[in-house]
């Protein structure tokens, strides 16, 4: 049934099995750990042999594909490809020399915005959007781009759906064109504006090897995933600002001062990441008959990686189920990289890793500085459509400082 609410219900369950899961000293188990008929792979040593192994563990994205194809969704040269296309650019906008510009963008965002959870949504959004827009040289459509995200978010909720719950001929039909649709307009938009054209005509150019190449889809799904992860990690910051009051007031005081480093800061928004990865879980195709962890993996297989278990299996981490604003492991940087993977590892990271961090902390920094959080609550709940945001409606008020 193609239920709003009943799609929505099944996929925030997945996350919260992924959470039940994790995080448990499970050496007396008996057998993988499975969601479905997956196997769930959340040991950190094992993760990083699967995402570097790109030959023997390739992506796979079902039914999301008809939202295009991208960096995000290929392998092998054609990945190499595409991703040449925009790395240039992600690096170049994260230098520092932009730092201030990233500040500036995100504050004068908040500055105008309405004193609500919903208005500073909205803002980090507008920011974010701008960021991405500025790093190709091109002007954000701040309000109509947010609508045409709006409708890739949910496009994108149905399509990860039938990708665990086979859908009828009919359902399957109207979620790709509902897919087409958002593309095609994103298309409109850009092709618009002669600058954005001409951007559109550079990818094109760059990715000449590849049959069928949509410059449109290869920047939507960028676009989406940059600008949905940065704002759903600093939405995950402030709602865990909101439950830590004696840390939120400790960030203040330190981005107040006139020093140039704010480690507590980086602390918090690494435990922010640790306990609430923005994308919770991957799947990947075993492509040859193979074993991993004593587990048999058949050629066609698909396999999660559970993000959320890796930073928070409890060979790695201490009390890795509690949320620690002052984590040790991030105060003395003696965590182990192949546990803390928010941004992934291996060669096929985030490309945009640099730029999202540098929008994190800018974004964090200018968020804290303006306004006070507080949680009537702690009841956590999720909102999951490929990335993992809080639940709307969650109990934290907002005032200006």
């Amino acid at each position: 049934m193609n239920n709003p609410t009943q799609i929505e219900g099944m996929l925030n369950n997945l996350a919260y099995k992924l959470f039940a899961q994790s995080g448990q000293d499970d050496r007396r188990a008996t057998g993988p750990k499975e969601i479905g008929n997956l196997v769930v792979f959340d040991h950190p040593e094992s993760v990083d042999k699967i995402v570097k192994g790109t030959a023997l563990f390739r992506k796979n994205f079902s039914l999301i594909s008809a939202l295009g194809f991208s960096r995000f969704n290929t392998n092998d040269e054609e990945w190499a490809t595409r991703r040449a296309i925009t790395q240039d650019r992600y690096l170049a906008a994260a230098k520092p020399a932009h730092e201030q510009s990233v500040s500036d963008i995100f504050s004068a965002s908040l500055a105008d915005c309405e004193t609500s959870l919903a208005g500073i949504h909205q803002a980090l959004f507008a920011g974010a959007m701008t960021i991405f827009y500025q790093a190709f040289g091109l002007v954000a459509e701040a309000p109509l781009t947010a609508t045409l995200l709006d409708r890739a978010r949910e496009v994108l909720r149905r399509l990860q759906y039938y990708s665990w719950v086979t859908p009828t001929s009919a359902e399957r039909d109207s979620a790709i064109q509902d897919a087409r649709a958002v593309i095609a307009d994103f298309g409109s938009q850009l092709m618009a504006d002669s600058r954005a054209a001409a951007e559109m005509h550079r990818f094109s150019e760059k990715a000449a090897g590849i049959d069928s190449f949509s410059p449109i889809e290869e920047f939507v799904m960028n676009l989406f995933a940059g600008v949905e992860t940065t704002v759903t990690t600093v939405q995950w910051v402030i709602d865990r600002l909101g439950a830590n009051q004696q840390a939120q007031e400790r960030i203040h005081d330190e981005i107040s001062s006139d020093r140039p480093q704010a480690p507590f800061t980086d602390c918090f928004i690494n435990e922010t990441m640790r306990y609430f990865p923005p994308i919770p879980f991957l799947t990947r195709e075993v492509s040859t008959d193979t074993v991993l962890d004593g587990t048999t993996l058949r050629a066609g297989q698909l396999v999660m990686l559970s993000v959320v278990g890796v930073h928070q299996h409890p060979d790695f981490w201490e009390n890795p189920r509690t949320f620690d604003a002052s984590r040790k492991e991030f105060i003395d940087n003696s965590f182990d990289r192949r546990a803390f993977i928010p941004f992934l590892t291996g060669p096929r990271m985030c490309g945009g890793a640099r730029l999202g961090r540098l929008e994190v902390e800018q974004a964090v920094r200018a968020v804290v500085w303006q306004f006070a959080f507080a949680r009537t609550d702690d009841v956590i709940r999720f909102d999951y459509a490929l990335a993992l945001r809080p639940a709307n409606g969650m109990s934290v008020t907002v005032s200006r400082r």
